[in-house]
């Protein structure tokens, strides 16, 4: 069947954050940067501990159905919490505020010329991430990708559900009048993105810049302009 839309994942697909480091270290940047020093282990340690909590309390599956800043300033909160620095509701905020300060995003380099010639053969695109909407436009912003660039961006805000959701990509089909075998969907992570796609009956690749994955069921790709073979 032919091919009408290709969506994408945003973070390590289109976005490179790779340099970046582990959020434990952007947290800890950002603590520096505030006159607050905690070893790396320590917040591994934190991190650990909050995601405990956050599931006991049911803030995880909360994602995308309460607003952005909120969830993370609970996250924020419970991390500061682990790290047993004092109760200070505007520390939470301050960190969160300064998150996006420490972590640099760059467009893979082949990215634009991708998407412009996906555009060019009336393809539709998708973007589907598990971000919320406001971090994928400053995101997209911060990389200079326009918004417009995509027919649909979908974050965990918009579905209130997040990859490897089914749903998530039903929803993307349903607002773009395209069937799941008519759509390819590429992504960087196997069971999120690859098996969450599949799983909806799209068309899923896997991309491996560094060839990390061994996996010989799955079908990757080491540069996005590979993509533009299989839409002809």
């Amino acid at each position: 069947m032919t091919i009408k839309a290709v969506l994408f994942d945003m973070g390590n697909t289109l976005v490179n954050f790779g340099d970046f480091g582990s959020p434990e270290e952007v947290f800890q940047r950002v603590l520096i940067s505030l006159g607050i020093s905690r070893s790396l282990d320590d917040m591994k340690k934190a991190f650990l501990n909050a995601e405990k909590e956050a599931e006991g309390i049911n803030l995880l599956s909360s994602m995308g159905k309460i607003k952005c800043e909120e969830f993370w300033h609970q996250w924020d909160s419970l991390v500061l919490k682990h790290l047993r620095i004092a109760e200070d509701e505007e520390l939470a905020r301050m960190v969160q505020s300064k998150w996006s300060d420490f972590v640099d995003s760059t467009l893979y380099p082949e990215v634009k010329e991708v998407l412009l010639e996906l555009k060019r053969r009336r393809l539709k695109i998708g973007l589907i991430s598990n971000a919320y909407e406001e971090e994928i436009h400053l995101a997209l912003e911060k990389v200079d990708l326009e918004k417009t660039t995509f027919d649909i961006t979908v974050g965990v805000d918009t579905t209130k559900k997040v990859k490897p959701n089914p749903d998530v990509f039903k929803y993307a089909l349903k607002k773009l009048d395209v069937k799941a075998e008519e759509a390819i969907f590429v992504g960087d992570n196997v069971e999120v993105d690859y098996k969450g796609a599949e799983n909806a009956g799209l068309h899923a690749l896997l991309v491996d810049r560094t060839e990390k994955q061994k996996q010989s069921d799955l079908r990757t790709i080491k540069n996005l302009k590979e993509i533009l073979s299989q839409t002809n």
